[in-house]
């Protein structure tokens, strides 16, 4: 999210006034009652207290509107189970949920991309003609070659082992479905330019949450047919 988005996001949620401790408590009763637009309601009128919150989780693996994105999630979660009669702002009572959603996004990320220091550069190599060790955003050590290799693995031969790494990146890559493959390559930039799970959610007419769901499903699929792939290769 540039700064211009930004803006104009903030411009737009900026729109919906915010509420006074009545009209919470009235929008409390009416979601106890199972009202959902009073949830959409309460949500709406406090987005921008989760641009606030996910602002400060910036430079630590997701951009600002992934971090919004998850960051409302959290909202609605709060805003579904919020009762106004414990006497506590809504602010007050959504904040750890969106923190939470927040923070296990960026757990996610990163543990996705976790290297270790000693990491081999001849595995890394291992498949340059499918792009899939050139790194993610332009950052460095985040690939989808990262997400699946162990790189901790005993390597006997290792001009063997970096054709077997090569085969079974192939395959697993082919074992993706239409959709979970046009996230992946689009997510990690194969053969393309990295995308964000906004703009993937935009030009694919998705919702984020859904592109998040669908390229998490599409990463243990291909580790699951990676890993079994490598073990027939080797033995």
């Amino acid at each position: 999210m540039t700064e211009k988005s930004l803006t104009k996001y903030l411009d737009d949620i900026g729109r919906h006034e915010l509420l006074s401790d009545d009209e919470e408590r009235r929008l409390s009763e009416r979601i106890l009652q199972g009202d959902s637009r009073a949830v959409g309601q309460l949500v709406e009128a406090n987005l921008r207290f989760v641009v606030k919150l996910a602002t400060s989780y910036r430079g630590q693996g997701l951009e600002l509107d992934d971090l919004v994105s998850e960051g409302n999630i959290g909202l609605m979660m709060a805003a579904q189970k919020f009762d106004a009669r414990r006497g506590t702002r809504f602010v007050n009572y959504a904040a750890p949920y969106v923190r939470r959603q927040i923070e296990r996004a960026i757990e996610e990320q990163n543990g996705l991309y976790k290297i270790p220091r000693d990491a081999a550069p001849t595995a890394r190599q291992a498949s340059k003609a499918l792009s899939v060790d050139a790194p993610l955003g332009h950052r460095t050590n985040m690939s989808l070659l990262s997400v699946l290799v162990n790189h901790d693995a005993p390597q006997a031969d290792e001009r063997v082992y970096s054709e077997a790494i090569e085969h079974a990146i192939e395959f697993a890559l082919l074992s993706l479905s239409s959709r979970e493959s046009q996230i992946i390559n689009r997510f990690f930039g194969l053969d393309r330019e990295h995308e964000t799970m906004a703009e993937i959610a935009e030009d694919l007419g998705l919702k984020r949450e859904r592109v998040r769901q669908v390229r998490n499903r599409a990463i243990r699929r291909l580790k699951k047919t990676y890993k079994k792939k490598l073990k027939e290769l080797k033995n």
